[in-house]
């Protein structure tokens, strides 16, 4: 498996490969991703099951950066992130970089990826910055990763996905960080 970073993602086969991942994987994420009108949105309530798939989200992805994980050129996970972003919903104005979708195909999960996804963040990231990201609170297999990789929980939003279910924002301050 090789991981590559893409600053700007303009391969075709890649962007193919993400989209079917982004349409299989679209339901294991609450709300779901074709509920979604971005991939950073506050408000993520009422977002239910549909049909349709994640077209919008597709759209705003392709503005991000990413790293990608291949097997034989096919894209098998991928993490997207925005950097230098400012998180609205933390309230206090710190530019970090802000992991905002994370697949692993199911049958390569295990083997690490979503953990050297972090790791390549973390040397990509300039001095004194921090990394950001959320999620919801019963992805227990995200936060496990978070969680080894030294990642603090700064804010939860209670019932923000449904009834018992919270958004969950965590953040790692990574060579000094913002406050050092």
């Amino acid at each position: 498996m090789n991981i590559e970073h893409h600053k700007t993602l303009t391969n075709e086969q890649y962007l193919e490969d993400i989209w079917e991942l982004l349409c299989r994987y679209d339901h294991a994420f609450i709300p779901p991703l074709s509920a979604r009108e971005n991939t950073y949105q506050s408000n993520l309530s009422g977002g239910s099951p549909t049909n349709v798939k994640p077209k919008k989200y597709f759209e705003m992805l392709k503005e991000q950066s990413f790293l990608v994980a291949l097997v034989q050129d096919r894209v098998v996970g991928f993490m997207s992130y925005r950097p230098r972003y400012v998180c609205q919903d933390l309230e206090d104005g710190i530019e970090t970089t802000y992991v905002t979708t994370i697949i692993v195909e199911e049958e390569q999960r295990g083997q690490g990826i979503t953990t050297s996804f972090y790791k390549q963040i973390f040397a990509l990231i300039d001095e004194h910055e921090t990394v950001t990201t959320r999620t919801w609170s019963t992805n227990h297999d995200h936060i496990r990763v978070l969680m080894k990789l030294g990642f603090e929980l700064v804010k939860t939003i209670d019932d923000s996905r449904g009834e018992g279910i919270d958004t969950v924002y965590f953040r790692k301050i990574v060579k000094g960080g913002p406050h050092s």
